[in-house]
Protein backbone atom coordinates (compact mmCIF):
# COMPACT_ATOMS: atom_id res chain seq x y z
CA UNK A 1 0.00 0.00 0.00
CA UNK A 2 2.86 2.63 0.83
CA UNK A 3 4.80 1.38 -2.10
CA UNK A 4 1.62 2.20 -4.33
CA UNK A 5 1.21 5.55 -2.50
CA UNK A 6 5.15 6.22 -3.45
CA UNK A 7 4.71 5.89 -7.06
CA UNK A 8 1.82 7.43 -6.95
CA UNK A 9 3.28 11.02 -5.55
CA UNK A 10 6.31 10.42 -7.97
CA UNK A 11 4.34 10.78 -10.85
CA UNK A 12 2.57 13.87 -9.71
CA UNK A 13 5.81 15.39 -8.85
CA UNK A 14 6.81 14.59 -12.47
CA UNK A 15 3.65 16.00 -14.03
CA UNK A 16 4.24 19.31 -11.65
CA UNK A 17 7.64 19.38 -13.32
CA UNK A 18 6.49 19.03 -16.56
CA UNK A 19 4.18 21.82 -16.36
CA UNK A 20 6.53 24.31 -14.87
CA UNK A 21 8.55 23.21 -17.71
CA UNK A 22 6.02 24.34 -20.45
CA UNK A 23 6.33 28.19 -18.80
CA UNK A 24 10.15 28.51 -18.89
CA UNK A 25 10.57 32.06 -18.01
CA UNK A 26 14.14 33.51 -18.45
CA UNK A 27 16.48 34.62 -15.54
CA UNK A 28 16.11 38.63 -14.70
CA UNK A 29 19.92 38.69 -14.93
CA UNK A 30 19.22 37.80 -18.76
CA UNK A 31 17.04 39.98 -19.49
CA UNK A 32 18.45 42.79 -17.56
CA UNK A 33 19.54 46.40 -19.43
CA UNK A 34 23.10 47.58 -18.93
CA UNK A 35 22.82 51.20 -16.81
CA UNK A 36 24.09 53.07 -20.53
CA UNK A 37 20.64 51.26 -22.37
CA UNK A 38 18.93 52.50 -19.17
CA UNK A 39 19.69 56.32 -19.40
CA UNK A 40 19.55 56.20 -23.56
CA UNK A 41 15.97 55.13 -23.36
CA UNK A 42 15.39 57.46 -20.47
CA UNK A 43 16.37 60.05 -22.49
CA UNK A 44 15.42 59.11 -25.30
CA UNK A 45 11.72 59.11 -24.26
CA UNK A 46 11.84 62.16 -22.52
CA UNK A 47 12.86 63.84 -25.91
CA UNK A 48 10.53 62.13 -27.51
CA UNK A 49 7.59 63.17 -25.19
CA UNK A 50 8.68 67.05 -25.09
CA UNK A 51 9.30 67.21 -29.39
CA UNK A 52 5.41 65.53 -29.45
CA UNK A 53 4.24 67.64 -27.08
CA UNK A 54 5.79 71.29 -29.41
CA UNK A 55 4.02 70.24 -32.49
CA UNK A 56 0.43 70.88 -31.80
CA UNK A 57 1.54 74.11 -30.69
CA UNK A 58 2.31 75.04 -33.99
CA UNK A 59 -0.40 74.75 -35.72
CA UNK A 60 -2.74 77.31 -37.20
CA UNK A 61 -5.33 76.69 -34.56
CA UNK A 62 -3.57 76.89 -31.88
CA UNK A 63 -1.48 80.00 -32.75
CA UNK A 64 -4.57 81.74 -33.58
CA UNK A 65 -6.57 81.31 -29.90
CA UNK A 66 -3.04 82.18 -28.19
CA UNK A 67 -2.80 85.96 -30.04
CA UNK A 68 -6.17 86.49 -29.73
CA UNK A 69 -5.92 85.56 -26.42
CA UNK A 70 -2.52 88.11 -26.30
CA UNK A 71 -4.56 90.52 -27.99
CA UNK A 72 -1.44 90.68 -30.55
CA UNK A 73 -4.12 92.58 -33.10
CA UNK A 74 -4.45 95.60 -30.76
CA UNK A 75 -0.93 95.67 -30.05
CA UNK A 76 0.12 95.78 -34.04
CA UNK A 77 -3.29 98.24 -34.55
CA UNK A 78 -4.17 95.37 -36.96
CA UNK A 79 -6.92 93.22 -37.64
CA UNK A 80 -7.53 89.55 -36.41
CA UNK A 81 -7.57 88.24 -39.94
CA UNK A 82 -4.12 90.40 -40.48
CA UNK A 83 -2.48 89.78 -37.56
CA UNK A 84 -3.01 85.70 -38.04
CA UNK A 85 -2.05 85.87 -41.50
CA UNK A 86 1.59 87.60 -40.43
CA UNK A 87 2.19 84.58 -38.01
CA UNK A 88 1.04 82.23 -40.58
CA UNK A 89 3.84 83.39 -42.69
CA UNK A 90 6.17 83.39 -40.10
CA UNK A 91 5.52 80.48 -38.68
CA UNK A 92 5.62 78.90 -42.36
CA UNK A 93 9.06 80.06 -42.73
CA UNK A 94 10.25 78.94 -39.20
CA UNK A 95 9.07 75.50 -39.97
CA UNK A 96 9.78 74.96 -43.72
CA UNK A 97 11.49 78.00 -44.80
CA UNK A 98 13.20 79.29 -46.73
CA UNK A 99 13.66 81.42 -43.22
CA UNK A 100 15.10 84.26 -44.00
CA UNK A 101 11.56 85.87 -42.55
CA UNK A 102 11.68 88.76 -45.32
CA UNK A 103 7.69 89.24 -44.72
CA UNK A 104 5.45 91.63 -46.49
CA UNK A 105 3.45 94.08 -43.81
CA UNK A 106 0.24 95.13 -44.44
CA UNK A 107 2.05 98.86 -45.35
CA UNK A 108 3.99 97.32 -47.74
CA UNK A 109 7.16 97.35 -45.57
CA UNK A 110 9.56 94.46 -44.69
CA UNK A 111 7.34 93.44 -41.19
CA UNK A 112 10.24 92.73 -38.97
CA UNK A 113 14.02 94.33 -38.92
CA UNK A 114 17.63 92.62 -38.99
CA UNK A 115 17.90 92.33 -35.43
CA UNK A 116 13.95 90.24 -35.20
CA UNK A 117 14.74 88.24 -38.36
CA UNK A 118 18.16 87.57 -37.04
CA UNK A 119 16.57 86.27 -33.99
CA UNK A 120 14.08 84.19 -36.08
CA UNK A 121 16.86 82.60 -37.97
CA UNK A 122 18.08 81.65 -34.66
CA UNK A 123 14.94 80.05 -33.64
CA UNK A 124 14.50 78.45 -36.60
CA UNK A 125 17.75 76.52 -36.24
CA UNK A 126 16.69 75.71 -32.49
CA UNK A 127 13.74 74.32 -33.46
CA UNK A 128 15.24 72.33 -35.93
CA UNK A 129 17.46 70.74 -34.02
CA UNK A 130 14.99 70.14 -31.40
CA UNK A 131 12.44 68.86 -33.84
CA UNK A 132 15.28 66.13 -35.21
CA UNK A 133 16.56 65.26 -31.91
CA UNK A 134 12.91 64.46 -31.40
CA UNK A 135 12.36 62.35 -34.14
CA UNK A 136 15.85 60.06 -34.10
CA UNK A 137 14.72 59.60 -30.14
CA UNK A 138 11.38 58.00 -31.55
CA UNK A 139 13.08 56.09 -34.00
CA UNK A 140 15.47 55.16 -31.50
CA UNK A 141 12.93 54.01 -29.36
CA UNK A 142 11.13 51.76 -32.37
CA UNK A 143 14.55 49.84 -33.18
CA UNK A 144 14.99 49.48 -29.26
CA UNK A 145 11.96 47.56 -29.47
CA UNK A 146 12.65 45.36 -32.15
CA UNK A 147 16.60 44.72 -30.78
CA UNK A 148 15.54 43.65 -27.35
CA UNK A 149 12.52 41.72 -28.22
CA UNK A 150 13.54 39.10 -25.23
CA UNK A 151 13.93 42.23 -22.95
CA UNK A 152 11.16 44.39 -23.48
CA UNK A 153 9.92 43.76 -19.73
CA UNK A 154 12.94 46.51 -18.93
CA UNK A 155 12.71 48.40 -21.46
CA UNK A 156 9.09 49.41 -21.05
CA UNK A 157 10.27 49.48 -17.35
CA UNK A 158 12.88 51.89 -18.46
CA UNK A 159 9.98 53.95 -20.70
CA UNK A 160 7.22 54.14 -18.13
CA UNK A 161 9.87 55.39 -15.28
CA UNK A 162 10.69 58.42 -17.82
CA UNK A 163 7.47 59.07 -18.23
CA UNK A 164 6.69 59.40 -14.87
CA UNK A 165 9.57 61.67 -13.81
CA UNK A 166 8.52 63.75 -17.07
CA UNK A 167 4.95 64.42 -15.84
CA UNK A 168 6.66 65.03 -12.16
CA UNK A 169 8.96 67.46 -13.18
CA UNK A 170 6.80 69.43 -15.32
CA UNK A 171 4.03 70.14 -12.30
CA UNK A 172 7.05 71.07 -10.49
CA UNK A 173 8.19 73.19 -12.99
CA UNK A 174 4.34 74.83 -13.48
CA UNK A 175 4.37 75.25 -9.45
CA UNK A 176 7.71 77.58 -10.34
CA UNK A 177 6.76 79.33 -12.95
CA UNK A 178 3.05 80.16 -11.73
CA UNK A 179 5.55 82.54 -9.44
CA UNK A 180 8.63 82.65 -11.44
CA UNK A 181 7.61 83.06 -15.11
CA UNK A 182 9.60 86.12 -16.06
CA UNK A 183 13.08 84.68 -14.65
CA UNK A 184 12.59 81.22 -16.19
CA UNK A 185 11.78 83.22 -19.62
CA UNK A 186 14.53 84.82 -19.34
CA UNK A 187 16.87 81.93 -18.06
CA UNK A 188 15.53 79.69 -21.33
CA UNK A 189 16.64 82.83 -23.46
CA UNK A 190 19.92 83.33 -21.93
CA UNK A 191 20.79 79.59 -21.76
CA UNK A 192 19.24 78.99 -25.80
CA UNK A 193 20.53 82.28 -27.47
CA UNK A 194 23.05 83.25 -25.61
CA UNK A 195 23.89 85.94 -28.52
CA UNK A 196 22.00 88.04 -26.73
CA UNK A 197 19.45 89.10 -29.90
CA UNK A 198 16.41 88.09 -28.13
CA UNK A 199 15.29 91.47 -26.19
CA UNK A 200 13.12 93.78 -28.12
CA UNK A 201 11.03 97.09 -27.62
CA UNK A 202 7.20 96.53 -27.67
CA UNK A 203 6.80 100.10 -28.40
CA UNK A 204 8.44 99.81 -31.95
CA UNK A 205 9.30 96.11 -32.59
CA UNK A 206 6.80 93.98 -34.50
CA UNK A 207 8.26 90.81 -32.99
CA UNK A 208 7.31 91.43 -30.00
CA UNK A 209 4.14 92.95 -30.59
CA UNK A 210 2.84 89.60 -32.83
CA UNK A 211 4.01 87.62 -30.10
CA UNK A 212 4.08 89.01 -26.53
CA UNK A 213 4.56 88.42 -22.96
CA UNK A 214 1.34 87.10 -22.42
CA UNK A 215 1.44 85.44 -25.63
CA UNK A 216 4.34 82.47 -24.39
CA UNK A 217 2.71 82.39 -21.42
CA UNK A 218 -0.43 80.74 -22.83
CA UNK A 219 2.27 78.77 -25.10
CA UNK A 220 4.21 77.48 -22.08
CA UNK A 221 1.03 76.61 -20.09
CA UNK A 222 -0.25 74.14 -23.07
CA UNK A 223 3.04 72.47 -23.67
CA UNK A 224 3.30 71.96 -19.85
CA UNK A 225 -0.62 70.47 -19.95
CA UNK A 226 0.52 68.05 -23.37
CA UNK A 227 4.17 67.07 -21.34
CA UNK A 228 2.18 66.34 -18.65
CA UNK A 229 -0.78 64.13 -20.27
CA UNK A 230 2.11 62.36 -22.07
CA UNK A 231 4.20 61.81 -19.97
CA UNK A 232 1.38 60.17 -17.64
CA UNK A 233 0.38 58.56 -20.74
CA UNK A 234 3.52 57.00 -21.56
CA UNK A 235 3.87 55.74 -17.47
CA UNK A 236 0.22 54.40 -18.05
CA UNK A 237 1.35 52.82 -21.24
CA UNK A 238 5.05 51.18 -19.96
CA UNK A 239 3.49 50.16 -17.18
CA UNK A 240 0.56 47.96 -18.66
CA UNK A 241 2.98 46.65 -21.86
CA UNK A 242 6.03 45.65 -18.46
CA UNK A 243 3.61 44.14 -16.55
CA UNK A 244 2.21 41.91 -20.00
CA UNK A 245 5.69 40.89 -21.00
CA UNK A 246 6.12 39.57 -17.77
CA UNK A 247 3.21 37.76 -17.34
CA UNK A 248 3.32 36.33 -21.18
CA UNK A 249 5.68 32.56 -21.88
CA UNK A 250 9.36 33.19 -21.73
CA UNK A 251 8.98 36.57 -20.00
CA UNK A 252 11.08 37.80 -17.57
CA UNK A 253 10.00 37.36 -13.32
CA UNK A 254 8.27 39.85 -13.11
CA UNK A 255 9.91 43.04 -11.40
CA UNK A 256 7.82 45.28 -8.88
CA UNK A 257 5.23 47.67 -11.13
CA UNK A 258 6.16 50.62 -8.67
CA UNK A 259 7.17 54.04 -10.84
Amino acid sequence: MSRGLGDVYKRQSRAGTTRRRSWPRASPASNALGLPARIGLFLATVLAIIALAVLPLLTPWFIHTALDAASSADRLGLTAAQTQALSDRSVEQLVLGPGDFLIEGPDGDLFYDSDERGHLADARLLLGIFLIVGGVSLLGLALASLRWRDRREAMWTAIRRAGLTTAIFVVALGSISLVAFDSLFTLFHRVFFPGGNWSFDPTTQRLVQLYPFAFWQVAAAALGILVFLLGLITWLLGRWLSTREADEPGGSTPTATSG
